[in-house]
């Protein structure tokens, strides 16, 4: 398999795992020492990513999680680096019942592993929060980047 398609196939991976809500598969697609960002500040190490998950799991009955198009690039100066840029959706049924659709993207850096490769880090732009309606806001939600 192509580095490219193992790379796919790891951004797939971690939407399925959220899909079924498999926290240990999702965990699974991380490097130990890696950083995730979706908007609550940066979260460093797997297992204060797994608790991070867990704590925003809690707030939905249901989420889908799509990704769609993107790319990633094996870096030249070393080839155990790459990174990439993935768009992605999501429809989501809170636990009082309200239905939430996001859009965005995510730019990662990704490691190669003993396990095959990893997320390094996964920094999540929002670029729609709202109804399924697509009547909520566009763009990031207040003080996104301000960190």
């Amino acid at each position: 398999m192509s580095d490219l398609e193992a790379i796919r196939t790891l951004v797939h991976r971690y939407a399925d795992a959220v899909c079924r809500d498999d926290r240990e598969a999702w965990l699974d697609t991380w490097a130990e020492d890696a950083t995730w960002e979706i908007g609550r500040g940066p979260v460093a190490g797997r297992a204060a990513i797994g608790a991070a998950l867990a704590r925003a799991m809690e707030l939905f009955d249901a989420v889908v999680q799509l990704a769609h198009n993107g790319s990633a690039e094996v870096d030249p100066a070393d080839p155990d680096v790459a990174t990439g840029r993935w768009y992605m959706s999501e429809a989501c049924r809170t636990r009082s019942g309200k239905t939430l659709h996001y859009l965005g993207y995510y730019d990662d850096r990704y490691v190669r592993t003993g396990d095959g490769w990893r997320f390094a880090s996964r920094r999540l732009s929002w670029l729609y929060q709202g109804p399924p309606d697509l009547s909520g806001t566009f763009g990031p939600p207040p003080g996104y980047y301000a960190s």
